[in-house]
């Protein structure tokens, strides 16, 4: 069999890693940008010399699926959420292994998605979804209930999601989305309320292929306990085994099921209270960050590698859909999040952190002298005792609390974040 060319639509992100490691199995790739600038939040993350070419698409998909057709390309793959829809498009129309359209508006936009996996009887939030602040008003005041989550029905990574206690914060998260572009660079059209969910949120990590599931890895996501705002401190890479792990599954199955998903990788977000799991989205692309690849470097298959394994050589893929996997290592990430308003200096504790014993790698991001920003940086942790990252973890969120952050809190020099 001949090599074979990959495209990938919009390599972002965690999409970016996917053409260097094709690259290393002696596959090269097409780069297929869907948009004619590539938004600011990408940009870092986006590595064109890993591509042997780059395809502009421009509004046709017609045209960008002969422009591939006529390069041989025998796979298509959403590098990021701003490609799923286009992957879909592109990778039906060239009667490749996809997901189809069908359901692509489901798999994208919050409401729809969510509506359709109520449909197959699995649990979701209570919502109400328009562009009209008196509808989503009047919606919230019935639902009695507070706090509740208002976010973008189209956007990703926590953008614009807010944790409004009140209907003032309701009106505020409001404007604030249907002002303005989303981080993808699109128009917000409509405004999500959904009731807030209470429990432990967890990942189900997967890859698919003919409609078959596999587990790839299993998150715990761990929360500060003052947030004000939507946000995650800390991911734990759990065991692939476990009931709990059973039960979160079956329900993610249920979900891929329910949206049509039979190519690809996705990341699916539940919460698990009582006993009872619920579902809270889901997006058909690579897990971000370097999640995609930790459990790689815990011994076990991650799912980039599960995703390129299931376009190059579906037959060993499926053949192996039952091959057990085991974490010889424990990972986590932890988001440094500096709790008080005000310039960041300097971050003097790091080498204190740097010094823990389960310390991989990390950085910060945060620029210095600017304000501070809610994520400062990231820590990895990897460790064979699973109980000495849970103190690394303490000890950070101790050291947070004493001394991490050097901040100037001048009132001359508060600024919102």
């Amino acid at each position: 069999m001949g090599r074979k060319l990959i495209g990938i639509v919009d390599p972002y992100s965690s999409g970016s890693l996917l053409a260097g490691d094709l690259k290393k199995r002696g596959c090269p790739c097409i780069m297929v940008q869907s948009t004619p600038a590539i938004p600011e939040l990408f940009r870092r993350s986006c590595h064109p010399e890993d591509f042997c070419e780059i395809v502009q698409h421009r509004g046709s998909v017609e045209d960008t699926a002969a422009q591939l057709s006529a390069r041989g390309v025998s796979a298509v793959i959403a590098g990021c959420d701003l490609g799923v829809e286009l992957a879909d498009h592109l990778s039906e129309s060239l009667g490749l292994p996809s997901n189809g359209t069908a359901l692509s508006a489901e798999r994208r936009n919050k409401f729809l998605m969510a509506q359709r996996v109520a449909a197959h009887g699995l649990r979701v939030p209570d919502q109400f979804c328009s562009r009209h602040l008196k509808e989503l008003m009047d919606w919230t005041r019935q639902l009695n209930s507070w706090p509740v989550i208002v976010k973008p029905v189209g956007s990703c990574a926590s953008d614009s999601v807010c944790r409004c206690a009140s209907e003032a914060e309701v009106e505020t998260a409001y404007r604030t989305i249907m002002t303005r572009r989303n981080i993808l660079g699109k128009n917000n059209s409509d405004v999500l309320v959904q009731e807030y969910l209470i429990g432990t949120e967890y990942v189900v990590d997967t890859v698919s292929c003919a409609g078959r599931h596999r587990a790839a890895g299993y998150w715990r996501y761990g929360k500060p306990a003052d947030a004000s705002f939507v946000c995650y401190d800390s991911m734990e890479l759990l065991s692939y085994h476990g009931a709990l792990q059973t039960r979160l599954f079956s329900f993610a199955c249920a979900v891929l099921d329910a949206l049509g998903v039979q190519y690809g990788p996705a990341h699916c977000e539940l919460m698990c209270h009582d006993n009872t799991i619920t579902f809270i989205e889901m997006a058909t692309r690579l897990t971000a960050g370097n999640n995609a690849t930790l459990s790689r470097a815990c011994g076990a298959t991650c799912q980039l590698d599960l995703t390129i394994d299931a376009y190059l050589h579906p037959v060993a893929f499926l053949d192996s859909m039952n091959k057990p996997q085991k974490l010889e290592r424990w990972a986590a990430n932890f988001f440094l999040m500096p709790r008080r308003k005000g310039r960041i200096l300097a971050v003097p504790r790091m080498p204190e952190v740097q010094n823990l014993r389960s310390f991989y790698k990390g950085s910060v991001g945060a620029t210095m002298g600017e304000p501070a920003p809610r994520v400062a940086g990231l820590v990895t942790l990897i460790h064979p005792d699973r109980k000495v990252i849970a103190e690394d973890i303490l000890a950070i969120r101790n050291m947070e609390d004493a001394g991490l952050y050097e901040i100037d809190e001048s009132p001359s020099l508060q600024e919102q974040r």
